[in-house]
């Protein structure tokens, strides 16, 4: 019975060999089409929130693996700052990551002038601008950090992204992450505060503006700036 099922079956193959090669020609010419087209388009990573976890301490709970944005950010926070952003779009991703890069790195700026300009004793935003008499002392407080926060502001305008990641989530949304740095110097900033002050202030405050850039580039320089 087995031997009469195999002449059968070989029978049946020698009777539609044309069709079955015709079939495999298909097959292979589908393959080929499919290989190629995986060779030429670009390799994307994709992520879902396991792939930035690792289970290292189960006390605390599974710890985040940081991008290398990240971590190039945290390498030098004082003149770099990472951001994230999240869109169907990857060119918005980036524009949003930037975004929120550039807002973090703008507060660190604000931070060292802020701290400079209290430990060289410049006092320079009570020279900036119009003042108006009769402000209180909170009033002057919150002038004094949107000024100062405004300057930082214009100042990382000019910042560069050195390094971006970019990802694929299993809903085909973009997840971006870029580090962004701040290439200015001490000499910079000192110009753009000085910049605040009348010409005639300005110039009593020479000594005072020398301290408080010798304290900007300390502060820069305390991650090898």
């Amino acid at each position: 019975m087995a031997l009469r099922l195999i002449i059968y079956i070989e029978q049946a193959a020698k009777s539609h060999s044309h069709k079955i090669i015709f079939i495999m020609k298909k097959f292979l010419l589908l393959l080929s089409v499919i290989i190629l087209a995986s060779c030429g388009s670009s390799k994307v990573v994709t992520e879902d929130v396991s792939s930035r976890t690792k289970p290292k301490d189960s006390l605390h709970g599974a710890a985040i693996e940081l991008t290398l944005s990240e971590q190039m950010a945290l390498e030098r926070p004082e003149t770099r700052a990472s951001g994230e952003g999240l869109s169907s779009r990857l060119a918005q991703a980036k524009i949003y990551a930037e975004g929120q890069a550039r807002g973090a790195l703008a507060r660190a700026i604000s931070s060292i002038i802020k701290t400079a300009s209290e430990e060289s004793g410049l006092g320079w935003e009570k020279y900036a601008g119009n003042g108006s008499e009769g402000n209180s002392v909170n009033d002057e407080g919150t002038k004094s950090q949107n000024q100062t926060q405004q300057i930082a502001n214009e100042l990382v305008q000019n910042a560069v992204v050195i390094h971006q990641d970019n990802f694929v989530q299993p809903d085909r949304r973009y997840k971006v992450f870029v580090c962004l740095e701040y290439r200015g110097d001490a000499k910079s900033i000192v110009n753009k505060i000085k910049q605040q002050i009348p010409d005639e202030d300005r110039m009593k405050m020479e000594y005072e503006f020398q301290k408080f850039e010798k304290k900007i580039n300390e502060e820069l320089s305390k991650h090898g700036k």
